[in-house]
């Protein structure tokens, strides 16, 4: 498990970014003793003293001498190549790192939500002068029918789809349930048994209650305007009671007959028609009285249902409906525009707080790009200092053993008296006063975007609401 959490590091590592990149360390590592070891100056030191070498009068510096400043020397040229190779990498991302885009682009943000905004409000201009001719003109048609019925500015009343589902499927279920009823109480005493008794009370049944719901619609014409409307409303009213009140008799009669014929022998219908001349009075008992009131109840229910089916004004729901579509749909594609602009407005409110946050990153970055480069500076000064006092010691260490092994009648050479050098190299350009300069100038852009921040702010918002003033929805049309 340490294994794998060590190898997803890794992999991770790999693909992190940062905000400056950072480079292996390539500064040679100067150790003295690893050198002396390397050439093993101590003991060729002394073999070179024992046999007098070099001479006396010797001016050039011996191959171990030789050996050691070429080495440090190769290490003095890596040093100053990597300080070359990292002023080159920093140089090159504080050339990269100027806020004037951040700066201009978030200054441009502005003008681009008036475009934006232009542009969707253009592509949708025909749709909403349609729509709003269309919501002008149904409201017209509105006004003009209550004016003309004498009706309130309140809404129709526009039961949902759901709602006359609902009342539909109770239509339904009182045919089947006063069927079944009606059924139960006399249906085995017909010719045919119980199947034929309850299709003749199911047919019975659907006929009171389906003529009552329909009586019901006609009803509502009770609250029309108009005098022979009202007197249509009153007849059909009158026509459901007789249809309830009749088929109630009826369903009575078919009770009477029953019990009279119990064996079920004869047909009932020349039967009932027989105890109607007679004038028998057909409820007779308890169960004949609630099939009566059953059938008044069924058919009540179905009358009230038809009644309340739509807005109790006949006509007025298909005028407000059609109305409220063309509304509706207006509304719909003004709130889509609105949320569209609410949208880019909040999109490039983003992008403006995210462009100072960058151009604020940008500046970090150079400042700590600035400190690089005397990091930079400090470590290649640092390690050539090394290297010429390594070269001093070394080349010293290797003329003290020298002498102390050389022969009393064989001086050593005019030149131990001398520090062996190096010859001179080509630093890079570790100054930052141009740097200083451009970061002067980054701040003050970087100062001047965070000052503009607010009235792009207020730019936006101000082409916001004008835009959206343009799509204020018919709010007076009610």
């Amino acid at each position: 498990m340490h294994f794998l959490k060590r190898l997803f590091a890794f992999i991770a590592s790999l693909f992190s970014s940062q905000e400056t990149e950072q480079s292996e360390p390539l500064i040679p590592k100067i150790d003295p003793e690893k050198l002396k070891k390397k050439f093993d100056l101590k003991k060729i030191a002394r073999e070179h003293g024992a046999q007098g070498f070099p001479k006396s009068s010797a001016t050039q510096i011996t191959a171990p001498e030789h050996d050691v400043r070429a080495e440090l020397g190769r290490m003095r040229e890596q040093t100053v190549k990597y300080g070359e190779q990292r002023i080159k990498q920093i140089q090159n991302r504080l050339d990269s790192i100027d806020v004037t885009l951040e700066m201009n682009r978030a200054i441009e943000l502005g003008n681009e939500f008036v475009r934006t905004s232009d542009h969707h409000l253009t592509r949708e201009n025909g749709r909403m002068t349609d729509f709003a001719s269309d919501t002008r003109a149904k409201f017209q048609l509105l006004s003009e029918f209550r004016d003309k019925n004498r009706l309130p500015n309140v809404p129709a009343k526009c039961p949902s789809g759901a709602s006359k589902f609902l009342k539909i499927m109770l239509v339904i279920g009182c045919c089947v349930f006063e069927g079944t009823f009606n059924a139960y109480f006399f249906g085995s005493g017909l010719e045919g048994g119980l199947l034929s008794g309850f299709l003749t009370a199911f047919a019975l049944s659907f006929l009171n209650v389906i003529t009552c719901f329909f009586t019901g619609l006609g009803f509502r014409n009770k609250n029309h305007v108009s005098g022979s409307r009202r007197l249509l409303g009153w007849i059909s009213f009158v026509l459901a009671l007789a249809v309830m009140l009749g088929l109630g008799v009826l369903i009575s009669y078919f009770r009477y007959v029953l019990t009279v014929y119990e064996d079920g022998s004869h047909n009932s219908f020349p039967l009932v028609w027989q105890s109607f001349l007679a004038g028998v009075f057909p409820i007779q008992d308890f169960e004949s009285l609630i099939l009566f009131f059953g059938t008044i109840v069924c058919g009540s229910v179905g009358m009230w249902d038809g009644y309340t089916f739509t807005d109790r004004y006949p006509g007025y729901a298909g005028v407000w409906k059609q109305y409220a579509e063309a509304h509706r749909n207006y509304i719909e594609l003004v709130e889509y525009l609105r949320n569209k602009l609410e949208a880019e407005k909040s999109e490039v409110l983003l992008k403006v707080d995210s462009g100072v946050q960058a151009a604020e990153k940008a500046i970090k970055a150079f400042r700590f790009n600035m400190n690089q480069k005397s990091i930079v500076k400090k470590q290649v000064t640092e390690t050539l200092v090394m290297a010429d006092e390594t070269l001093q010691g070394l080349t010293r260490f290797y003329q003290n053993e020298n002498v102390i092994a050389r022969p009393k009648d064989s001086p050593p050479p005019d030149y131990f008296d001398h520090p062996v050098t190096f010859g001179s190299l080509d630093m890079p350009d570790f100054s930052i006063e141009k740097d200083e300069m451009r970061l002067e100038v980054q701040e003050k852009r970087l100062f001047e975007l965070v000052a503009e921040v607010e009235p792009i702010r207020a730019r936006v918002q101000s082409s916001f609401n004008q835009q959206f003033n343009q799509l204020q929805p018919l709010q007076d049309l009610v």
